[in-house]
């Protein structure tokens, strides 16, 4: 306490001595200072300095450097010392005011006025420090990305608003248009120039766009001390998102096999630009780049199949699905028609149909409408020569929504070979030739061997001979090929057949085919000159007939007199008009068509014509043989039907209730027959088989199975 006192003594004792010096001697005196303010850029500041009775010099000081003590202060072009000089009561007032112009950032600082000491009064006058604020509005408002933000719906996105220059910093708001104020999810980032003292701020507004947010407006507000009003800026929202769509397709119905179907994909996309995708089960459908798919004729693999639509913009992908209800005829799947069995043994028939509806299944015999079974097999016990022959699986929708569809089913008794082949067959010198082995053979042949001149013909070592061999219902047709037959290829060749009942052997002669002779075609072609215009003089003198008889009538009838020679020629008219009539294409041409359908369907499959006629299995009229194997007469009756050849299963397609469109049937083609599967069953193959995807035929086997032969 004592030192404290004796520090502070010495300065009381100076203070004392001023004041009394200053009332004796009536020296200079700072009468006002200065005070604080803040002021824009490009404003002005007056700071107050007045003195009394001044005797030193007076100065004002920045930030502690003086400025000079000259009113215009020569180095600051926008500073000067203001004020007039006056006399009050014999003391001279002078005002050396500091007037700032144009205030700039660098204005911002400390400042004080200042009175020098002089001799007769040693006194330092000091004003008070005071502070200069310059405060600036920030140079503009901007809002990154440009006036139209881009925002994927649901996603939360920033929005990054900047303004820079701001003194002091700005405060950054933001306002959703017909929402108000933004108060949550955003936050500032304020960096400050130590050199300018001017803060750059970035405020970030965090968005999760919905629908309704589509083009509304954000806007961002800058505000400071240095603004009279907000400054602000705007963008427009452009939320986009994935495609959205539905699918829907052209059929308002059930769906049935062979509808045309147009499976459509519309809906909405920001961007608009859309790729499109088209898939079934999973897998993508080639070349279908738009927003349908059509599909002509709809089939019944695509039944329980799922379609795909997927819609592709810049924001992501969308998908729509379809799992199809197909309603279709019943289609027989893995069906074994032909059935080799023993006597005495059992054997059960399976009968499998698919459909939409299920199909119901009925077995039958052909001969017999009574249900044998009503599942999908039949068990036959002990069988007896009376249970050999065809049996019918018929396959109903239900609710009657399509026919009834039929599959013939052989049961064929197993037995020793028999070779059915023409015994006499021909082929042309100098090119190839062959030779058929028909061969009826239940179970198919363990092994068929070719001989020539009294030798097993080897095949492994010569390039003249080869085989072909297609399997049938009940048996094969084994070809023997030759190349470029020679005289001494003509002559016999035995073909032998085993199985595991049997052998049978036969010599077939081939023969050199006979040609006629130039004078017999050129006399053909003559006679056939001769009749044709033998028929052209017959028409020619019908016709004059005709016309005079009509005019003869025409009198008669005029005159009112009916003579017999009237009588007979109306006679004749009239039986000519009937016979015109029945041999119109809507009746002869038509019975025509049916008697060489029946003739065909009769050599092709004898037991089914049979059964179309009066369901009768012997036949004792010989066949027309057309494939070149001579007339085959029904001499056995073997396994419940007729001995036949070997194209009888090779061609059978169809039982005869079916409707089948034939090519080119006695000059009228039939083949423009639609496939829906609500119009009875057709077939376009029925002329031309195709073994490729046809369930209700039966497949050759090893129709390519080709060997070499050596030369004997």
């Amino acid at each position: 306490m004592n030192a404290m006192a004796r520090c502070i003594s010495p300065l009381v004792h100076s203070l004392v001595l001023v004041i009394l010096c200053q009332q004796v001697f009536g020296g200079q005196d700072l009468v006002e200072g200065p005070e604080s303010v803040k002021s824009t850029i490009g404003g002005r500041i007056l700071l107050k300095c007045i003195v009394k009775n001044r005797s030193g010099i007076v100065q004002w000081t920045q930030n502690g450097f003086g400025m000079g003590n000259d009113r215009d202060l020569p180095p600051y072009p926008r500073y000067r010392m203001v004020g007039e000089r006056t006399e009050v009561n014999n003391d001279v007032i002078e005002e050396f005011s500091l007037e700032i112009t144009d205030v700039q950032l660098e204005d911002d600082g400390k400042y004080n006025c200042q009175v020098t000491p002089t001799d007769d009064d040693p006194r330092v006058l000091l004003s008070d420090e005071v502070t200069v604020t310059v405060i600036a509005p920030p140079n503009q408002v901007l809002i990154d990305g440009g006036d139209i933000k881009s925002l994927v719906l649901g996603v939360p996105t920033n929005i990054t608003c900047r303004a820079d220059g701001g003194k002091p910093a700005p405060e950054m708001l933001w306002y959703k248009e017909g929402t108000g104020r933004i108060t949550n999810n955003t936050y500032t980032i304020a960096t400050t120039n130590e050199s300018t003292k001017v803060t750059d701020v970035i405020s970030i507004v965090t968005l999760k766009a919905t629908n309704a947010d589509h083009e509304k407006r954000i806007e961002c507000r800058a505000k400071n001390e240095a603004l009279r009003e907000p400054l602000s800026t705007y963008v427009t929202l452009n939320v986009q998102y994935k495609p959205r769509i539905n699918m829907s397709h052209n059929i308002s119905r059930p769906m049935r096999e062979n509808d045309y179907v147009r499976f459509s994909c519309d809906g909405d996309a920001n961007p608009r630009e859309v790729h499109w995708r088209w898939l079934r089960n999973g897998h993508t459908i080639g070349g279908q780049t738009r927003s349908y798919l059509d599909i002509a004729q709809i089939s019944s693999d695509y039944h329980q199949n799922t379609i795909t639509c997927e819609a592709t913009n810049i924001i992501g992908s969308t998908v729509a699905e379809i799992t199809l209800d197909i309603l279709y005829e019943p289609k027989f799947i893995g069906v074994n028609q032909y059935i080799p069995v023993d006597l005495n043994k059992s054997v059960t028939l399976t009968c499998n149909a698919t459909g939409n509806p299920q199909p119901q299944i009925r077995w039958r015999r052909s001969d017999s409408q009574a249900p044998l079974s009503e599942t999908t097999t039949l068990t036959l016990s002990r069988i007896g020569k009376e249970d050999l022959g065809m049996y019918i699986c018929e396959a109903s929708a239900l609710y009657g929504a399509f026919t009834t569809k039929k599959l013939d089913v052989y049961l064929l008794l197993k037995g020793p070979p028999e070779i059915k082949s023409k015994l006499k067959q021909f082929a042309e010198p100098d090119l190839d030739g062959k030779v058929s082995c028909l061969v009826r053979s239940v179970p198919y042949p363990d092994q068929i061997l070719w001989i020539r001149n009294k030798k097993i013909i080897d095949y492994a070592q010569s390039g003249r001979y080869s085989i072909t061999q297609t399997q049938m219902a009940d048996g094969v047709e084994n070809i023997l090929h030759i190349s470029h037959l020679t005289p001494s290829d003509f002559g016999e060749y035995i073909c032998t057949v085993f199985n595991g009942y049997g052998n049978d052997t036969k010599t077939i002669v081939l023969a050199e085919t006979e040609s006629l002779h130039l004078s017999y075609i050129i006399g053909a072609v003559c006679g056939g000159v001769a009749v044709l215009l033998f028929i052209a003089g017959a028409c020619i003198l019908y016709h004059r007939f005709k016309s005079s008889d009509n005019g003869e009538n025409k009198d008669i009838i005029k005159e009112g007199v009916e003579t017999d020679k009237s009588y007979a020629e109306t006679d004749s008219h009239t039986e000519f008009k009937k016979r015109e009539k029945s041999d119109s294409p809507s009746d002869f041409t038509k019975s025509t068509l049916m008697d060489e359908w029946r003739q065909n369907l009769n050599y092709h499959c004898p037991t089914e014509f049979d059964e179309i006629n009066n369901i009768n299995n012997v036949y004792n009229d010989p066949r027309l043989n057309t494939s070149g194997y001579g007339t085959l007469k029904s001499d056995n009756i073997i396994n419940g039907y007729e001995n036949h050849n070997g194209h009888l299963f090779s061609d059978y397609t169809h039982r005869s209730d079916e409707s089948f469109p034939v090519e080119n049937m006695n000059g009228y083609n039939t083949t423009n027959y639609g496939t829906s599967t609500f119009r009875s069953g057709s077939r376009t193959d029925f002329m031309k088989p195709d073994y490729s995807g046809d369930p209700y035929r039966l497949p050759p086997a090893n129709l390519s199975t080709t060997q070499l032969a050596t030369n004997v």
